[in-house]
């Protein structure tokens, strides 16, 4: 081949391409399914202008629009994607936002008849075709209702069209159409509180919580409280209990000195940075703002106390009433109420302890008749909120013997109980020596209200010139009882 014919070989293949595309496209690219949505007011977002508290509800129209010779009937599906809210994640009150569609806008499917409701963020079937999928319009209003209550901002939401077709391989089609919404201040203030639990209730427990771990695993309730917009004066937020109590279903009051709080935030005015729920038997100050009353946020947290688990065994419950006072107007307005609920687990335990060791470990050394008696001690603690009486055991195995089976006799090992440490007048102690004997022994007694206890009992060995040599030993042990 010359190279003149190379060129004009590549000539006829660059005239004839275009040619040979044109006949391979498919007939299907022609087809036309697609949806628009056209704001009354023109543009591509839907747009409310300032609205306060005063006015009547505003009003805004949007066209939709359906082009479609597919063949196959078709609908239209509404999608709230982004909720209408500010840029801190505070959104409209629900109801604020609500939508119908316009009557008789359509002419030839389906338009799917409701009244007025709230705009929703689960799918909304609004249209559906006639079976022939002809092409239609219809228009749905979105309103705006202005709330006393309604918090200041500029607020920006998102909603989604769906064109979905019917028995068809078509893909569906997507529009999405931008809401802002501009908010006065309302005339109410506005005070948000937000318990942190699931349930909506200052929760707190006793689960977990040991002597070595007397705060327990669990995370501290909090309730968050937040000022929307300005109140123009001073003004204080108080938190107080209902009934001025938490109460068990038997009718005993939770020591509320074993609930601390404190308050973190609050950087516009001064906040009652800690303190216990003893207070909120009355009313308790937790913030006041600056003389202008301008907008904060601050966190309040509920913490046990160490001896929080010791409060007698039961489900308390109250209610906190959370007030604001504004230094012009004559009385305080209830902003809150939330539930409170302090659970406390049973707790019936001993622990002993001999030379800061935990156990029973009687060491009296080497010890004659000339050296004289020597003693050896055991800590005895008991934790109990049973709200019952209780005996503490102790229990020994046998004699103190040797191992040629010599014993001591039994006056001559004794025991006492010293150093007593009760909230109330114990209903027994074994103040004087008795004698350490095999079996069961009675050597402490709670008071009728069975208070936790702490004691100490002295154990004395004393021998005699003709006491036999050896290790002598025996097994000592202690138990509680209730009564």
């Amino acid at each position: 081949m010359t190279v003149s014919a190379k060129k004009a070989f590549f000539a006829f293949l660059l005239f004839a391409s275009p040619f040979f595309f044109s006949l391979s496209l498919p007939l299907s690219a022609f087809a036309v399914f697609n949806l628009t949505a056209a704001p009354e007011s023109g543009g591509f977002d839907l747009r409310f202008t300032r609205v306060s508290p005063g006015d009547f509800k505003q009003a805004r129209e949007v066209t939709l629009r359906i082009n479609s010779d597919i063949g196959k009937q078709y609908r239209v599906v509404q999608q709230l994607i982004k909720p209408l809210s500010m840029m801190d994640g505070t959104q409209i009150p629900d109801g604020q936002f609500k939508m119908y569609p316009l009557v008789n806008s359509n002419s030839q499917g389906t338009l799917l008849y409701r009244e007025e409701t709230p705009v929703s963020s689960y799918n909304t079937v609004l249209y559906t075709s006639n079976p022939a999928g002809s092409n239609d319009s219809f228009k749905l209003v979105y309103t705006i209702i202005p709330f006393e209550t309604q918090i200041p901002g500029s607020y920006h939401g998102r909603i989604s069209y769906i064109l979905q077709p019917i028995d068809s391989t078509e893909s569906q089609v997507v529009v999405t159409l931008n809401i802002y919404v501009d908010m006065a201040a309302g005339t109410t203030p506005v005070i948000e509180v937000t318990a942190s639990s699931v349930s909506g209730r200052i929760s707190l427990t006793s689960e977990g919580m040991t002597p070595k771990d007397p705060f327990g695993p669990k995370e501290n309730p909090r309730v968050s409280i937040k000022v929307h917009s300005p109140m123009g004066a001073t003004y204080r937020i108080y938190q107080g209990l209902q009934s001025n109590a938490v109460v068990s279903g038997s009718g005993d009051e939770f020591d509320l000195s074993k609930i601390s709080f404190t308050v973190d935030g609050g950087n516009n005015g001064v906040a009652a940075r800690q303190g216990d729920l003893k207070g909120a038997q009355v009313r308790q100050l937790l913030y006041t703002s600056d003389g202008f009353g301008a907008p904060d946020e601050f966190v309040v947290t509920y913490k046990p106390s160490k001896d929080f688990r010791l409060q007698k065994a039961d489900l308390y419950r109250g209610r906190l009433v959370f007030t604001v006072e504004k230094a012009t107007d004559a009385a305080p307005l209830s902003i809150k109420t939330l539930d409170m609920e302090v659970d406390i687990e049973p707790v019936f335990d001993i622990h002993v302890y001999s030379g800061g060791k935990e156990g029973v470990f009687l060491r009296f050394g080497e010890i004659s008749y000339k050296t004289g008696p020597k003693s050896s001690d055991v800590e005895v603690f008991v934790e109990s909120n049973m709200g019952r009486p209780y005996q503490v055991v102790q229990k020994v195995s046998g004699p103190m013997m040797n191992e040629a089976a010599d014993k001591i006799p039994e006056e001559d090992f004794v025991v006492r109980v010293k150093d007593v440490d009760h909230q109330q007048e114990a209903g027994f102690s074994l103040k004087d020596e008795a004698r350490v004997t095999e079996g069961d022994t009675v050597i402490f007694a709670s008071g009728p209200k069975g208070h936790s206890a702490s004691f100490t009992a002295e154990y004395k060995l004393t021998l005699r010139p003709d006491s036999k040599p050896g290790n002598y030993s025996t097994q000592i042990g202690y138990s509680l009882a209730l009564n």
